[in-house]
């Protein structure tokens, strides 16, 4: 776009000004809610506001379903480390446990959901640090680390 402005971005932004209940700062020519590339906007030269400044709210899009597992993956990134705390504080206290154990004991924890593979990949992350260690004659026991 000439302005350098996301399309989506840009449809949003025109929806607000244009298609707000109560402040209509610009005319759609055509009707419907959907902006498209032909729309043409008119400038609301009979519009009048009691202050000075006019707020512009913006519609709320609908996010797809792509953006809400990228939006639950970030979370859960900023939640690693309460996953982590967990299990370490856990094995701190029983300092050997076994798989199973382990992580049954860490989802009845958190108040979150957390998926299997993301929690065995913390667990492995504490192996990597030498917070945890394998058990040498049994791979699915674990021992804290002093």
């Amino acid at each position: 776009l000439a302005i350098g402005m996301d399309r989506g971005h840009l449809h949003r932004t025109l929806q607000s000004l244009a298609l707000h209940k109560t402040v209509k700062v610009l005319i759609k020519e055509a009707k419907g809610r959907e902006i498209v590339a032909e729309d043409v906007f008119v400038v609301n030269s009979g519009f009048s506001h009691k202050s000075y400044r006019v707020v512009v709210p913006h519609i709320s899009l609908k996010e797809p379903q792509e953006d809400e597992d990228l939006a639950e993956r970030r979370v859960f990134e900023n939640r690693q480390h309460e996953v982590d705390a967990v299990i370490v504080r856990k094995m701190k206290t029983v300092k050997s446990l076994s798989h199973e154990q382990l992580v049954s004991d860490v989802l009845s924890v958190v108040r979150f959901p957390v998926q299997l593979s993301e929690l065995e990949q913390r667990i492995e992350s504490l192996i990597q640090r030498e917070y945890l260690e394998r058990d040498a004659k049994e791979p699915a026991m674990y021992h804290y680390l002093a």
